[in-house]
């Protein structure tokens, strides 16, 4: 084994020490600078990620919010449209059905009597065709009336008046006893067409 070669250093060996201490404590302030810039990249990256996502989820909250009150409000506005209108066709059947209560008086008892005479000869008229016999359901109103019609009427079909009533401003309906033909001779279908003129009147005098 040969002699071990010399390393011959220049100058204070003590300053070159130095020297390379203080090069390799640069290296390491440079990674560690460069470590932090990345970190903080990273940390801006995701923090940007984070507000977006949360921005995104704030704005889906808010758009399901405002869609839910718009859908409320529509429920709502329709339920009043629906009430208002339910009140509005409640007060003209009022109206209407008053004026049909106030149709006897009007017209007198001995015409109310004749119209419902003639009421009962179209019905008999009509049932004949098909049947001998049939039953008369007559409003409260005018059970009296039609009892005494009934009983004192000729006419070519034997009618016979029911136990008990049916609802009605005024008038009757007419049945055979199976039920297969049913004819309604009550104010309200007898007058229908004028009904309706009269619920556009009361309409247009109540609400304008």
């Amino acid at each position: 084994m040969g002699p071990v070669p010399r390393i011959h250093m220049h100058g204070d060996p003590h300053a070159v020490a130095k020297k390379a201490s203080e090069k390799v404590r640069e290296e390491i302030n440079k990674k560690i600078d460069e470590a932090l810039d990345a970190a903080i990249r990273i940390l801006d990256a995701a923090k940007n990620r984070a507000l977006a996502k949360l921005e995104k989820d704030i704005s889906a909250i808010l758009r399901e919010a405002e869609e839910k009150v718009r859908a409320e409000r529509a429920v709502r506005e329709a339920e009043l449209r629906v009430a208002e209108l339910n009140a509005r066709n409640e007060w003209i059947e009022k109206a209407v059905n008053e004026a049909l209560r106030r149709l006897r008086s009007r017209v007198g008892d001995e015409a109310y009597t004749a119209f419902l005479e003639d009421m009962l000869k179209r019905a008999a008229e009509t049932i004949r065709e098909t049947a001998t016999e049939a039953v008369v359901y007559p409003t409260k109103a005018d059970r009296d009336l039609l009892e005494k019609l009934v009983g004192g009427a000729s006419l070519p079909v034997k009618f016979t008046l029911a136990g008990e009533d049916i609802e009605g401003v005024g008038g009757f309906v007419v049945a055979t006893p199976d039920g297969k033909m049913r004819l309604d001779y009550r104010l309200e279908a007898v007058l229908s067409d004028i009904l309706e003129e009269a619920k556009a009147a009361a309409a247009k005098a109540l609400f304008g």
